[in-house]
């Protein structure tokens, strides 16, 4: 179902990847890390913005605690530690890294040819990195300057190129991903280009 023409802007985008202002002093004192992570409106995260175009995918400010759990910022802490206009370079620096050890399944036709590139890591960031400027680089250079990119669950990512794709041919599978997941995201689909992040449908054609 086609969404509604947004962008995620070059601001946001540096901002989505820089991370929090006290992210560094946070980590020194031994308190948990904020990170932005990418969520499924079903989640309802108290601090939180839908990605351009998107009726179901959100980016919004979480911890990590010692042990993976996840807890969304609440308004209070949120305020009292950075601002969306205050996402700084530690945040950046650890998108960029885990861009860089992403070790993707390149998926081939018959003739050789790939096909899409199939994402896993364990890191709930693994979903953010597609929001990299890194990870536009390396899936470009493969795919073209615009590219197709499914978030089913937080450690999982589809990418293809815009023209002659499999994408309906995974739909089912995309689903499965999403329902089966115990960190969905969402079944939308995103053009990601120069121009930004944005939503241009979604796997679930039932809405």
């Amino acid at each position: 179902m086609p969404l509604k023409d947004q962008r995620l802007s070059r601001r946001m985008l540096c901002m989505a990847l820089t991370g929090w202002a006290f992210f560094g002093i946070a980590k020194a004192s031994g308190k948990e890390a904020p990170l932005l992570l990418m969520g499924g409106s079903f989640e309802r995260p108290p601090v939180f913005r839908f990605v351009p175009g998107a009726r179901r995918t959100l980016l919004y400010p979480a911890t990590e605690g010692s042990h993976g759990e996840i807890t969304a910022m609440k308004p209070r802490a949120f305020m009292g530690s950075a601002s969306w206009d205050g996402l700084l370079a530690n945040a950046r620096e650890h998108a960029s890294l885990l861009t860089a050890t992403l070790e993707p399944s390149m998926i081939r036709d018959k003739h050789g040819v790939i096909q899409m590139a199939v994402i896993c890591n364990e890191d709930p960031m693994t979903a953010s990195c597609v929001l990299s400027p890194g990870f536009l680089r390396r899936f470009s250079a493969v795919f073209g300057p615009e590219l197709i990119v499914i978030i089913p669950t937080r450690n999982k990512i589809y990418v293809f190129p815009k023209l002659a794709n499999r994408l309906l041919d995974m739909a089912q599978t995309v689903r499965d991903d999403y329902l089966i997941s115990p960190a969905p995201v969402s079944t939308e689909i995103f053009e990601l280009s120069a121009k930004g992040l944005r939503a241009i449908g979604d796997c679930d054609q039932k809405d």
